[in-house]
């Protein structure tokens, strides 16, 4: 379509073009019949060619015509207008002068500084109130984004362009495994080629107020595989480690409203609403920011004497010089396999077994978890708190699981003890080095455990370097294949810093990543399942680490479709 300010459409006199999206154009005009200026939104030509865009696109503007709310585009018309060119396909909206909360968070950044924590709350406040409509009479946006709401001139947020919206029932009209939406924004089950449902709504909304609140959405590439990769595996980065500012109990509402799977999320657009209260409390005056700068860590006192023991332990792995490392590059035709494999692999990936001889405790319901390792909480006596060979345990009164292994050159582990076989699952952990230990120590993430010679381990050190390794049969293999067995990465944070590590296991393909950058990805045929825990390895001197939190979830996102 041509662009000119004297172009006509219908009644419409078209002024100029304000907007452009994946399926449309999108027009200032003015209706001389009723006076007014109006936006009018013109699918792209050989869209309109395709009869299930243009089934769409009618069923569209026949319901959304019939909302009446305040925070969703009001919709007067729309026709089909036929050219020598082709039809053309538009839907009349009204203008809502203001600005896209898009350019609203750019000039944010730009500026370097916040949006206020009140103008943020009503922002959310008012979309989720949309979509709580919209999902209340069947529709399903699945693009929400800051460049799909536009904030008036007096502060009010107005959701526009259900330009991929699909009713939750007119399941005919998107095709599965067809990824629909903006890849920063998707939810991981859109990723995976699901078509969502209302609760991938309100992950994407959530992914917004990250956004306002840390200045960068959680999961950001350059590369679009990468981020749909990050939505389905990656753990949500603590809004306390984005270097703006901090809301004490944020990390609480993101764990919740960004959860990889749905029916761990907010239900609900009230659900979602009333989950604002954990960062901004009843809403009635402004939420007090607190500079991350003021904000003090949860501490142990490094003076506690270890009592020393000649207990042999294991060989810890060679530690040889740092070597700055190559990271394994994975190509666009292996992203997508990995995808693809999320998205249809269906299979029951745990295997449960009762009670042994030895006394393992056994626990009831999902044995998907996250230890946070409070004092009050059940999951502690999983984790076994007495001393074993080199290595003591504890509990603290602050929330950490201490462990110190006091003999040079041992690596010790410490197995979560419910009998439980792992194969395909997503672990996470949050832990430091303590001052004070020796600097080349480490820690990681134990998988596919069967006794201490037979397992693997994703680990870091206190030096900036990681590792992956399998020990079978006493015998430890780099599963890298690289020079070096300790590769130096800038994610990795050295000794008295807190790390998050992962590791992603599929098929035998283990994908590592540390501070929610992914350093490696390697494959492994070993062991086909295991037990999974904690790793603490000693270089020339004793190493204490605490373990602030401990994850244990699903690499396979749900593929559980609305249902008609």
């Amino acid at each position: 379509m041509a662009e000119s300010s004297q172009l006509r459409l219908g009644r419409y006199e078209l002024k100029e073009r304000i907007g452009a999206g994946g399926t449309a154009r999108v027009y200032k005009a003015f209706d001389p019949t009723l006076g007014r200026l109006v936006a009018i939104k013109v699918l792209y030509e050989h869209l309109a060619e395709d009869s299930a865009f243009l089934e769409r696109f009618e069923r569209e503007a026949m319901i959304v015509a019939s909302f009446n709310h305040p925070n969703i585009v009001q919709v007067f018309d729309f026709s089909v207008e036929q050219r020598e060119t082709g039809a053309l396909c538009y839907m009349v909206m009204s203008y809502i002068p203001g600005q896209t909360l898009r350019a609203i968070l750019e000039d944010a950044a730009r500026t370097g500084q916040r949006i206020p924590d009140d103008r943020i709350l009503s922002i959310m406040r008012n979309l989720a109130d949309a979509l709580g409509y919209a999902h209340a009479h069947g529709m399903v946006h699945r693009d929400v984004k800051p460049g799909n709401v536009i904030v008036r001139e007096d502060g009010l947020a107005v959701l526009t362009d259900f330009g991929i919206a699909r009713l939750i029932r007119a399941e005919r009209l998107t095709q599965q495994g067809t990824t629909t939406g903006t890849p920063v924004y998707m939810s991981p089950e859109q990723a995976a080629g699901d078509p969502g449902d209302a609760r991938s709504d309100l992950y994407s909304l959530g992914i917004i107020l990250y956004e306002m609140l840390a200045g960068r959405p959680p999961f950001d590439d350059e590369n679009t595989l990468s981020v749909m990769f990050k939505h389905l595996n990656s753990p949500v980065p603590r809004l306390a480690d984005t270097g703006t500012l901090a809301f004490p109990k944020a990390d609480v509402f993101f764990s919740r409203a960004l959860a990889k799977e749905p029916e761990d999320r907010f239900q609900t657009a009230g659900e979602f609403s009333g989950g604002l209260r954990t960062i901004f409390g009843d809403g009635d005056q402004p939420t007090t920011v607190v500079p991350i700068g003021s904000l003090a860590l949860k501490s142990e006192t490094a003076g506690r004497d270890v009592a020393r023991r000649t207990t042999a332990g294991l060989q810890v792995p060679s530690r040889t010089a740092p070597v700055t490392g190559v990271l394994a590059l994975v190509g666009l035709a292996g992203l997508l396999t990995i995808i693809l494999v999320i998205a249809l692999s269906r299979a029951n990936s745990l295997e449960i077994t009762e009670t042994d001889s030895a006394g393992t405790a056994s626990m009831p319901g999902d044995i998907y978890f996250t230890s946070e390792f409070a004092q009050d909480e059940a999951l502690n006596e999983y984790w076994l708190q007495t001393q074993s060979n080199a290595l003591e345990a504890e509990i603290t009164p602050t929330g950490f699981f201490r462990l110190v292994n006091s003999l040079p050159n041992t690596a010790a582990t410490r197995i979560f003890s419910l009998n439980a076989l792992y194969e395909t699952v997503s672990i996470a952990m949050e832990a430091r080095l303590e001052e004070g230990s020796q600097r080349a120590s480490a820690y990681g993430i134990v998988f596919h455990y069967h006794d201490e010679d037979n397992y693997s381990v994703f680990a870091v050190d206190g030096v900036g370097r990681f590792s992956i390794w399998t020990r079978a049969n006493g015998v430890w293999q780099e599963l890298r294949g690289e020079a070096e067995e300790w590769t130096d990465n800038a994610a990795v944070k050295p000794v008295g810093e807190p790390n998050r590590l992962a590791v992603t296991i599929l098929n035998g393909q283990f994908t590592a990543y540390v501070n929610n950058r992914r350093v490696t990805r390697v494959s492994d045929s070993t062991f086909k399942d295991g037990r999974i825990g904690i790793y603490i390895a000693t270089d020339n001197g004793d190493a204490t680490v605490l373990v602030d939190q401990y994850r244990v979830f699903s690499s396979v996102p749900s593929m559980t479709s609305p249902t008609g």
